[in-house]
């Protein structure tokens, strides 16, 4: 644009205070924006791509927000024996229900209905027993009728399972015949597992844990708190939490890159803004005109993150980071949320820009009147201390005892950390500046740390979103990796994994003390032990009976604190050397009662490997021993997948209508656990490309605002490969110093979280997570390299006679 154009769209500064004035700016700042030339359009392309991402991530994480309430709204029927009215207080984890919500008249035929939680191959399978009292019993939704004795329907995702798997492995679990497959009106997700099995009113009406059903839930019953309805659905509050980090976690990175092409040729664009404010435009004119091309830009990107949203809704509903995928169009979007994102994106997208350009609203000669700024203080790193000081707290003190508690002091803790590296980098990168003056005395050493020394923290700016990628990185895939190994395989030792245990408490009421009813497990009788059928499996290599015995205790100085115990034989117990032993002559000890749930599930922390351990001898004889309830019964397998999930198929047909037998390699959240690794694999790719985007929009900004300087001194005699040399110093020298900090902490904060909530010592990550930053931090440098044809091209002697 020419000056006289400038004059006159400007009007003297006086034109905008009359009638029509506001318009006259706004058709100023839509000219500069699309009219501006190369530099323009470049800027704006850059900043329409950078909302565009953020618009497309934040409406994924909505729509995920939206997608666990449809899938829970879906997982309803399954939960209609979780109402409150029948949760019987003092009841155990899994759920113990006697009563049925009052949905329909007391005259309407009944459905008996108990659902479980079956294994197969690390994959769990729902299973829902029901039996029928009349023609107008109550049908769960997705199938045409009720199924009758010894009749299924499966899912779709189940019925081709049974049919490749051994017969004894998985279908025999399920005696009768396929009446038809689940619609999706009964499937919460598209790869369940789920089988509808149908009984003889006699045989289920009695059994524990069952329900009468008068019509099935089609709504979540209450709101998840800190845990949900029933057994099943995933906890939509816990859920939000983790989307909207994760969504904080995606802005941060997208508005360090709007700052930074925002700042695209900012040295120009603020001496356009002075002229400007010489021939008489105000503060608020020029800020109008800022806001304009970034609003321009803004509702672009608007655009371009719909596109992005659409064509990401299907690879992202299929990442099961609920523990199930999701349908496509469960990833919906309300009216509301739309409004939200259209408005609040752009919104935020200008306020960046506005920061960026903050300078040019100092005076009419803001622009020409540069002092070096003061350098950055020691006091830039305390929220980087107070951050690891709050997470070390609670390694020596313990986290709160809530989970809202642990929640707002652990995302407290991680805030902290990240203003931290924020704050801290410009001082970090002023520091390694300063070393390298120290160290080197070549031309384009020194020129590059007085460049870094001058303005620390525009040399951060441009890789701050790189190094906020890498912290998101280690924290998320350590924390994940450490979960993933956290098993009780870490006590029982590596020779106990096929160990498989069928809990017969779980389904059992309980009393106000929390033990279980003695008169429903009395029918437990060890008699009914199918001992020959499980020795007979190929790999099965011994049988422990735990039995319930109400008055043991096992002592505090093995779990850290005393833990409910039942008795075992020491002849059996020798059959699996990872359990432990007796004390010499002793015929039965005192061992933990259901050593899966409590041991692992609750908490308990182990001083020692559980094969060392000497269980302290119970006064209870052989006789009486035989007496005694069953708590659990662990059968010890070579590991194998055919040997475990055989043993498994005898179990569920010896104890139908409890709890599947689980080893002590499973992992009720392992599902859950991929999930959330692919998710963070999603958020970790998306950094690092966004991180990527903003280095290359800083570097190709800096060339752009110094190429006067460089190529006078290319004038001066100054070879070509020097300036490449002082171009990549500038930028290598911050990113190495500040990425080795932003991992280190990341390490650090990681395994702080472990010790503290995860009560487990941080496991390192595997070779993927060292390729993936390795490549993160090539990557940045192959940028930094992509740059140099630009570099000669506005170094050329031509450009400092043209200026």
């Amino acid at each position: 644009m020419t000056p006289h154009g400038t004059l006159r769209a400007v009007d003297g500064g006086s034109a905008t205070r009359r009638r029509g004035g506001g318009g006259r700016m706004l058709g100023l700042g839509v000219r500069l924006a699309v009219s501006g030339g190369r530099e323009a359009l470049v800027r704006l392309v850059v900043l329409a791509v950078a909302v565009g991402l953020g618009v497309g991530l934040l409406l994924i994480a909505v729509a995920g927000i939206n997608a666990v309430k449809a899938q829970n709204d879906r997982y309803a029927w399954l939960d209609t024996a979780g109402s409150p009215q029948s949760h019987k207080p003092g009841a155990r984890s899994a759920g113990v229900h006697h009563k049925s919500p009052p949905t329909a008249s007391a005259s309407r035929a009944v459905t008996w209905l108990l659902v479980t939680t079956d294994e197969f191959g690390r994959q769990d399978i729902t299973r829902v027993d029901l039996a029928v009292t009349g023609p107008s019993s109550p049908v769960p939704p997705g199938i045409p009728a009720d199924p009758g004795p010894g009749q299924y329907y499966v899912s779709p995702a189940l019925a081709p399972l049974l049919s490749a798997a051994p017969a004894n492995e998985l279908a025999d679990r399920y005696p009768g015949t396929q009446a038809g497959v689940i619609g999706k009106a009964g499937l919460p997700s598209p790869g369940i597992l789920l089988i509808v099995i149908g009984h003889a009113r006699a045989q289920l009406s009695g059994t524990p844990g069952v329900t009468r059903v008068t019509a099935f839930n089609t709504t979540p019953l209450f709101s998840c708190g800190t845990s949900c309805a029933g057994h099943y659905g995933i906890s939509a509050s816990s859920m939000d939490l983790v989307l909207c980090v994760i969504a904080l976690a995606l802005l941060a990175p997208v508005l360090i890159f709007i700052g930074t092409a925002t700042r695209l040729s900012a040295a120009r664009r603020e001496q356009r803004f002075a002229a400007l404010r010489l021939v008489g435009a105000t503060r608020r004119q020029i800020s109008a005109l800022s806001a304009v091309e970034s609003t321009v830009a803004a509702a672009a990107g608007v655009v371009v993150g719909f596109g992005l949203f659409f064509a990401l809704r299907d690879p992202m509903a299929a990442i099961p980071f609920t523990g199930a995928p999701f349908y496509p169009s469960d990833l919906s979007l309300t009216v509301p949320d739309i409004l939200m994102v259209v408005i609040g994106v752009p919104a935020l997208a200008v306020a960046a820009a506005r920061l960026a350009l903050h300078r040019v609203r100092i005076s009419p000669l803001g622009a020409t009147r540069r002092v070096t700024p003061k350098p950055p203080r020691w006091w830039r790193v305390i929220p980087l201390a107070a951050g690891i000081a709050e997470l070390g707290f609670f390694v020596v003190y313990g986290p709160p005892a809530t989970i809202s508690g642990q929640a707002k002091a652990f995302t407290s803790g991680g805030a902290l950390l990240i203003i931290g590296l924020m704050t801290a980098g410009p001082w970090l990168t002023m520091a390694g500046a300063r070393a390298l003056a120290g160290r080197t005395s070549s031309p384009s050493g020194l020129i590059a740390a007085r460049r870094l020394a001058d303005d620390p923290r525009g040399a951060f700016r441009a890789i701050s979103g790189l190094v906020l990628a890498l912290f998101i990185t280690t924290v998320a895939v350590t924390l994940a990796t450490t979960e993933n190994a956290k098993t009780p395989i870490d006590w029982v030792g590596p020779g106990a994994s096929g160990v498989l245990i069928q809990d017969f408490t779980e389904n059992v009421p309980v009393l106000a003390n929390g033990r279980p009813e003695p008169r429903y497990l009395s029918e437990i009788a060890p008699s009914a032990v199918p001992v020959r059928q499980l020795r007979q499996i190929d790999g099965v290599q011994g049988i422990v009976e735990v039995h319930d015995e109400p008055n043991l205790q096992i002592p505090a100085s093995i779990f850290g604190s005393s833990m409910q115990a039942g008795v075992v034989s020491c002849a059996q117990l020798a059959e699996i050397p990872g359990y432990g032993r007796c004390p010499a002559g002793a015929v039965t000890a005192a061992f933990p009662a259901s050593l899966f749930r409590d041991l692992y599930l609750s908490g308990y922390h182990v001083n020692q490997s559980l094969a060392k351990v000497t269980w302290p001898v119970a006064t209870v004889t052989a006789a009486q021993l035989a007496a005694l309830p069953l708590d659990s019964l662990n059968v010890a397998t070579n590991g194998s997948t055919s040997a475990i999930e055989q043993a498994r198929t005898v179990l569920d047909n010896a104890y139908p209508f409890l709890q599947a037998p689980r080893t002590l390699g499973d992992k009720s959240s392992a599902a859950q656990i991929e999930g959330y690794e692919q998710l963070f694999n999603v958020v970790i790719l998306a950094s690092l490309v966004i991180a990527g985007c903003a280095l290359a929009a800083g570097v190709v900004g800096g060339l752009a605002d110094r190429k006067r300087p460089f190529s006078l001194l290319r004038l001066t005699g100054a070879r070509l490969a020097m300036l490449r040399r002082v171009v990549t110093l500038e930028t290598a020298v911050p990113l190495l110093a500040t990425a080795a900090v932003s991992i280190g902490i990341g390490f650090a904060a990681s395994a702080m979280y472990a010790s503290a909530q995860l009560h487990h010592p941080l496991v390192a990550p595997g070779t993927a997570y060292y390729v993936l930053t390795t490549a993160g931090i090539v990557a940045a440098l192959a940028i930094l390299v992509g740059t140099f044809p630009l570099l000669a091209r506005i170094t050329d002697p031509e450009v400092a006679r043209n200026e």
